[in-house]
């Protein structure tokens, strides 16, 4: 089947009307003239996939990774039309169509960094002919595999250190092991090693191998995790990787939430600065706090900061950066926000940060703000979806006065958004 492409809609599929029916599928830029095969099709729609272009846009370029569509599939996008669709997408997709309200401007920030960007990986290991290789899984299944060489997405280090990693399991044989994370500091460029697997009871004859590849790599540690039976080992160095945001230090886990792309860290932290009023009489309220990014970095600046924290690990870490920060005006309040969120507004905090996971708040969260809203309340947000939907709530109590949208993750659909409201 051939269609033509008229825009691409997020998260990142390529649209097309033919027939009177929609056509969505997994490649093609507007005003390409693409071949596709149908995969799903529906009473309104079809889900295809494209196996040619038949003409070519000025705007496409050859992507770098082989399994670009796995996990970065604006990779045939240049950059500038990259920020084009997101910030159309955004704009019109989600503001517009979901608050119908008059916006403020959305404020675009690119990426400093466009390959090479990401501090983190997590992939498979699958065996083949008793040889192991690294995998993503294909969309939407858990049991189907494609086979990567290398991302362009992480560094040279890390790509490195897992050709390495694959050659020891090879010699070694531990096949029990099932996948792999690595994290990089941009700060000394040391990396954390995490392996995950079955029970450990051949790991001891693998673990010689760490000597190794500490010698051949800025290993800083080597982690085996087996979540089956919750046991957790530290084969090699230590079980932290070290950050900098700034001059601001922080300790990060082997399964600790962190952001990805610094770069765009130090980027939003100026916004977010910028767009709030904080003072010595302020008190900020920091929910889904994680190891302590946001409220550490803005703890020197006000009167205290009370966060929440659910993560056993992320409390761990959380603790560490405040004695290494010298934070002493920080309360943590462990457990789920939405059970501790009454008890963190009778504190009458003047600013509420929030950066939940994508699925966004709970209605219980929502109604608690609006019964005793915070002056200001900035909210962090990896899903333009369950933002518009959190903020058609807020903005009965609120008005937006700052949308700002980040590029923390360049040849993929995804993005940040950072919105500030201001209590009416």
């Amino acid at each position: 089947m051939q269609i033509k492409i008229e825009k691409i809609v997020y998260p990142g599929k390529s649209l097309s009307q033919t027939g009177g029916k929609i056509i969505f599928t997994d490649e093609g830029l507007p005003g390409e003239l693409v071949e596709v095969e149908p995969v799903r099709e529906k009473s309104n729609f079809i889900e295809a996939k494209t196996v040619d272009i038949l003409s070519f846009s000025d705007k496409r370029i050859k992507p770098r990774c082989a399994h670009y569509k796995i996990c970065s599939p604006y990779q045939y996008i240049d950059y500038d039309t990259q920020i084009k669709i997101k910030r159309t997408q955004l704009k019109e997709d989600f503001f517009a169509h979901q608050l119908k309200i008059e916006l403020p401007d959305i404020i675009f920030r690119p990426s400093p960094k466009i390959w090479n960007y990401r501090n983190k990986i997590s992939l498979n290991i699958i065996w083949e002919n008793k040889t192991p290789h690294l995998a993503y899984n294909l969309p939407d299944s858990r049991t189907k595999f494609e086979k990567i060489e290398q991302c362009f997405l992480v560094s040279g280090n890390i790509n490195l250190l897992l050709k390495r990693l694959l050659q020891a399991i090879k010699d070694s044989g531990p096949d029990f092991i099932n996948k792999v994370t690595v994290k990089e500091s941009s700060h000394n460029k040391s990396l954390l090693l995490t392996l995950y697997g079955a029970e450990p009871k051949e790991l001891k004859d693998f673990s010689d191998s760490f000597t190794e590849l500490t010698a051949q790599s800025p290993l800083a540690g080597a982690i085996y995790i087996c979540k089956k039976k919750n046991q957790r080992l530290v084969l090699s160095g230590n079980y932290f990787i070290e950050e900098y945001v700034g001059k601001t230090r922080f300790l990060i886990g082997a399964e600790s939430f962190f952001q990805t792309n610094i770069g765009m860290l130090d980027i939003l932290m100026e916004d977010l600065i910028k767009s709030i009023a904080l003072n010595k009489t302020t008190t900020v309220a920091d929910l889904y706090c994680g190891v302590g990014t946001f409220g550490i970095l803005l703890a020197k600046r006000v009167s205290e900061v009370i966060a929440v924290e659910s993560s056993k690990e992320n409390i761990h870490f959380l603790k560490k950066n405040l004695e290494l920060n010298n934070i002493t005006n920080f309360h943590i309040g462990k457990g789920d926000c939405g059970k501790l969120i009454n008890s963190v507004l009778k504190s009458s905090p003047g600013i509420l940060i929030i950066d939940p996971p994508r699925k966004g708040l709970d209605k219980n969260i929502c109604r608690h703000i609006l019964m005793k809203p915070p002056r200001a309340i900035a909210y962090i947000s990896c899903n333009p979806a369950t933002l518009t939907r959190d903020l058609k709530t807020l903005l009965s109590e609120y008005k937006l006065k700052n949308i700002f949208a980040y590029d923390f993750f360049p040849q993929t659909p995804h993005m940040e958004t950072l919105v500030i409201l201001e209590k009416k």
